[in-house]
């Protein structure tokens, strides 16, 4: 009988600690066997190694370069400007584009200066006004990260508005597509 206790105790204490460590990393994220890798950089002169350890760069990296003409012109013009440039107009689809935007347009702002962009409604439906896209590439704004800079928080319910950014907090306006602006535009990259 002792024996069966015995074996019968150790049998539950067992089944306890498998329990709680199959909660335990159940409740902590993260906490399962990962195999541990060599952490350290390697010096070599690859592109990757110039990036945090993971490879990735960091988080308001961006690759755009942006270039700003004080010409004023309308939306449509300012898109077949750039196009003539072998540029686009500009697309700011995300924070990191944001920040690389700011920095850039900062020795371009006057007083008053606007720079038109890429997102308009032009042709949405009249219940789709709040949708804008990119022209450049035809993707819905906020598509990729959720990001969108409107100066009054949300996008304009009204029809065939262009945007254009603010001054140097690069904050987006709207208006008529036909009004007057100068404009950014960007490299080309692959959609």
């Amino acid at each position: 009988m002792g024996f069966d206790k015995t074996l019968c105790s150790s049998f539950l204490i067992l089944l306890c600690v498998q329990l709680l460590a199959a909660a335990t990393t159940k409740l902590v994220p993260g906490l399962a066997k990962v195999p541990v890798t060599n952490l350290t950089r390697s010096h070599s002169n690859s592109a990757v190694n110039n990036f945090p350890i993971n490879g990735l760069p960091p988080l308001t990296y961006s690759t755009k370069k942006y270039f700003f003409y004080d010409e004023g012109v309308t939306f449509l013009e300012a898109w077949n400007l750039c196009r003539e440039k072998g540029q686009r107009l500009a697309a700011i689809e995300s924070y990191q584009d944001h920040v690389a935007y700011k920095e850039q347009v900062a020795p371009y702002v006057g007083y008053e200066t606007s720079h038109w962009i890429a997102a308009t409604n032009m042709g949405a439906s009249s219940h789709d006004y709040r949708k804008f896209y990119w022209i450049t590439n035809d993707r819905p704004v906020a598509y990729i990260s959720g990001f969108s800079n409107w100066i009054e928080g949300e996008a304009p319910n009204d029809n065939d508005l262009c945007v254009a950014t603010y001054l140097g907090s690069a904050m987006w306006i709207y208006g008529s597509c036909t009004s007057s602006s100068s404009y950014a535009c960007e490299e080309p990259h692959d959609v």
